[in-house]
């Protein structure tokens, strides 16, 4: 008799990785793949060197999509007028995903919603969860049609729920990081 292995009566079905649907809302999980580009490292060069841009896994987190993945580039800056608005655009996405990932309204000007829409770099943004519209760009170029994010769902929609940050692991010697949108103890509580 053959070792298990090569025995397939019981291996099931392949599984399918036909598109998440059009519309479809998700907590998502960014990892940056850093391109060694940029402060830190962690923006890629476009194949041509004229922009630099943020390239993106996002994860599902939640939901019957969960570990399904979208990748996407988002332009930071470059030489033509082309990149300066995408990199406008980029800069509102980027925005409007520390909104969600911490539950700021975009209407919110309190000094405590400034205070949480900024970082201290790239990095901040490396491990953060927040909601998205999932859409489906149309086949093209002789590629499959793939998901994409449509845009980022924020506090003041109705789809919006409050996502739970994951613990950052610790590099070597350090304690695990805080989630990013995790409330300090105060100095009283010892």
């Amino acid at each position: 008799m053959a070792p298990d292995f090569f025995d397939f009566n019981n291996a099931g079905e392949q599984k399918s990785f036909d598109v998440i649907p059009d519309n479809t809302i998700a907590t998502v999980q960014l990892t940056i793949r850093p391109g060694g580009a940029g402060e830190g490292g962690w923006l890629k060069l476009s194949k041509d060197g004229a922009s630099k841009m943020i390239d993106a896994e996002l994860v599902v987190v939640d939901g019957p999509h969960a570990k399904r993945k979208i990748f996407q580039n988002f332009v930071i800056s470059g030489t033509t007028q082309g990149h300066t608005e995408a990199a406008e655009i980029s800069r509102k996405t980027f925005a409007a995903m520390l909104e969600s990932a911490r539950g700021i309204r975009p209407d919110d000007k309190s000094d405590t919603a400034q205070r949480a829409r900024m970082v201290s770099g790239w990095q901040d943004f490396d491990g953060l969860r927040f909601v998205v519209r999932i859409g489906v760009q149309p086949p093209r170029n002789g590629y499959d049609a793939r998901n994409m994010v449509r845009e980022i769902v924020t506090p003041e929609r109705q789809q919006w729920k409050k996502p739970e940050q994951a613990i950052r692991p610790a590099a070597a010697g350090q304690p695990a990081a805080a989630p990013a949108n995790a409330i300090a103890r105060p100095q009283w509580a010892g």
